[in-house]
């Protein structure tokens, strides 16, 4: 089977300064919850950069608050044996043995629970890395952690990412608590896991969806990518996502999509403020 190139974008993207040095775990995450993966311990905090720029393309990170309640369905793939030994962009060395991961935005030293759609087998990973920047792929798994979920065989599979947040007191929250729920083996386990209430409530199938409102802003007509850089240095924005595309020749701004409709008013009065010339549109769609 030919691996995907894209990975060898992910095992060696930046190469930041600091090192990981997660916590050693007291339980092991098997026996908590019956799922191999990374331990889920308390990890010492990553000084990452808000944001970094990839084939003219600007991706923001999320802090670890603003990430808690991630969920997405895509497609995962995973990293090459070949890249055993080699620097991730958070300045760790990838073991193909350890239960790791690279994601474009989700915090260094986070946490997912990574389920393979096919199979529903599952894994938990520690992101470490950044990637993959293939535009139709949301995750990077080391190597065990593919071959956990069975992924090895077709190289690529769908899967659902829920991200986790460990609290210093050792309290497990994030989109993923209920899937850890479920598994949970001891009541330690369960005690862990806090705000299952709140998703469970959210999840009822008679209780009606709310139907949300997001927005999008949009700045045309950058003739460099420095210029568009530049505004987004200025603006200075914690928590939300800012990407750079190249089109026509020319190159726009992405904010969002952002839910609240009074922090896109205000973002939308900054942007005027600095936009001079260049074309700002807000887009507002249904979620």
């Amino acid at each position: 089977m030919t691996f995907k190139t894209p990975v060898k974008l992910t095992a060696l993207f930046l190469t930041l300064s600091m090192g990981i040095s997660p916590v050693q775990a007291k339980n092991d995450t098997d026996k908590l919850y019956g799922i191999k993966g990374a331990n889920l311990s308390r990890t010492t905090p990553h000084n990452s950069p808000k944001s970094y720029t990839v084939r003219g393309k600007t991706y923001t990170t999320q802090s670890h608050t603003a990430a808690k309640e991630y969920s997405k369905v895509g497609v995962a793939s995973y990293y090459h044996r070949k890249f055993h030994g080699r620097r991730t962009s958070s300045g760790e060395i990838y073991n193909s043995n350890l239960y790791t991961a690279a994601h474009k935005t989700l915090p260094i030293n986070s946490y997912a629970v990574v389920t393979n759609l096919r199979n529903n087998r599952k894994t938990i990973v520690r992101i470490n890395d950044r990637g993959p920047f293939s535009y139709d792929r949301i995750i990077d798994l080391s190597y065990v952690a593919a071959k956990e979920i069975g992924l090895i065989a077709r190289g690529t599979g769908k899967v659902k990412v829920e991200a986790l947040h460990i609290a210093p007191n050792g309290n497990i929250s994030g989109a993923g608590t209920k899937t850890l729920a479920k598994y949970a083996k001891t009541k330690v386990a369960s005690e862990r896991l806090v705000n299952i209430e709140k998703n469970e409530k959210k999840d009822r199938p008679n209780a009606p969806k709310a139907v949300k409102e997001q927005y999008t802003l949009k700045m045309l007509n950058f003739p460099s990518e420095k210029q568009a850089n530049n505004i987004i240095t200025r603006l200075a924005l914690d928590n939300i996502n800012a990407e750079i595309n190249h089109r026509n020749g020319k190159y726009e701004i992405h904010f969002g999509p952002l839910e609240d409709k009074q922090r896109t008013t205000q973002l939308k009065a900054k942007l005027q403020k600095i936009a001079g010339e260049n074309p700002l549109i807000v887009y507002t769609h249904k979620n």
